[in-house]
C-alpha cells in the first residue's frame, strides 16, 4: 500500500492515512483509511481505525471530489463507517494551504469533529479519478475528482 494522503496529527501523537494498492486499476485495486497513534520515536505504534476491513471492491466504498466553494478549493475523500461520516480534505485559497486533516461527523446529531494535520500533507487525490464514485454530500452538489 502506498499513502496518498499521510500526515501526523494531534501535535504529532496521531496519524491520519489514506493508502491505495500499487498498482491502482478498477479491477484489483483497493483504498483504505488508517488513522491511530505515533509512538515518541514518530512511528506508527497502534491503529485505532482501520477502514474497510475487507480489501476486495473497497473503492466503492469512497466517495472522491475536487470543488471550488466560496473561494476556497477542497479535495476530499469521504466515507461512512458505523453511525460516522469521515471526510479526509486539504483546503486551500490560491496557494496558500488553508487545512487539512479529517473531519469525524456523528451522523445522528450532526456533532463535527476536526483532526487537523500538524504539517502540511500531499494528497494525491488525482490518482484516484474514474476509479471512485463522485461525492454528492458537498456544499456545491455532486462533486467528482476532475
Amino acid at each position: 500500500m502506498v499513502p496518498l494522503f499521510a500526515c501526523e496529527a494531534a501535535n504529532g501523537r496521531k496519524f491520519v492515512e489514506l493508502c491505495a494498492s500499487s498498482p491502482l486499476d478498477a479491477e484489483s485495486g483497493s483504498l483504505v483509511y488508517r488513522f491511530g497513534a505515533l509512538g515518541a520515536d514518530g512511528t506508527e505504534s497502534s491503529v485505532e481505525l482501520e477502514y474497510p476491513k475487507e480489501r476486495a471492491g473497497s473503492l466503492q466504498r469512497f466517495f472522491a471530489a475536487t470543488y471550488a466553494h466560496r473561494g476556497i478549493y477542497t479535495q476530499s475523500v469521504r466515507f461512512v463507517s458505523g453511525a460516522y461520516g469521515y471526510t479526509v480534505f486539504t483546503r486551500a485559497k490560491g496557494l496558500r494551504e488553508l487545512d487539512a486533516g479529517v473531519e469525524v461527523r456523528d451522523r445522528r446529531t450532526g456533532k463535527l469533529t476536526i483532526i487537523a494535520c500538524s504539517e502540511r500533507p500531499r494528497f494525491y487525490i488525482f490518482e484516484l479519478k474514474d476509479l471512485v464514485p463522485c461525492d454528492d454530500e458537498t456544499p456545491v452538489g455532486t462533486a467528482c475528482v476532475k
